[in-house]
């Protein structure tokens, strides 16, 4: 228990300091954390998501991706496009201003993969990566047969 113990906090320690670095270099682009992660979404996956399908990559609530999309569309990085076939859903699409910086936000994202790999090999990551997997599976498990 010790062990998955301390891989646990190691793991939020590890989300807690990429948190801050994300905040501080997204800060001069009047951006949070949430408003970088979900750019960083639409720039380097597809753009035009679902608002359901960005609550679902971003491991976030329907009503916070409301809120962070509203932030966005104020600022001017997206906008909201009804879906033809289903009038109740929106697509989230970038304008040209989040097009403008989008090298900028995911040069930051590159530069924290970077520092987080900085001395480990590829395949201690790859490692790493399996385990982890194979401990969402098990988490994942107990939700579905307590749902």
């Amino acid at each position: 228990m010790l062990l998955i113990r301390n891989l646990w906090l190691a793991m939020k320690g590890i989300l807690r300091s990429a948190r801050l670095i994300i905040n501080a270099e997204l800060e001069p682009l009047n951006l949070s954390g949430a408003e970088g992660d979900m750019l960083f979404i639409l720039l380097t996956g597809s753009d035009k998501l679902q608002q359901e399908q960005l609550a679902e990559q971003l491991d976030i609530g329907k009503a916070a991706v409301s809120r962070v999309i509203d932030s966005l569309e104020s600022k001017g990085y997206v906008t909201r496009m009804r879906q033809e076939k289903d009038r109740r859903a929106y697509r989230v699409c970038l304008t040209a201003k989040a097009l403008a910086v989008g090298e900028n936000i995911k040069d930051i994202y590159d530069k924290l993969y970077l520092l987080a790999s900085r001395g480990i090999a590829d395949e201690e990551i790859k490692q790493v990566e399996s385990l982890l997997s194979r401990v969402a599976e098990n988490l994942q498990g107990w939700r579905e047969n307590n749902t």
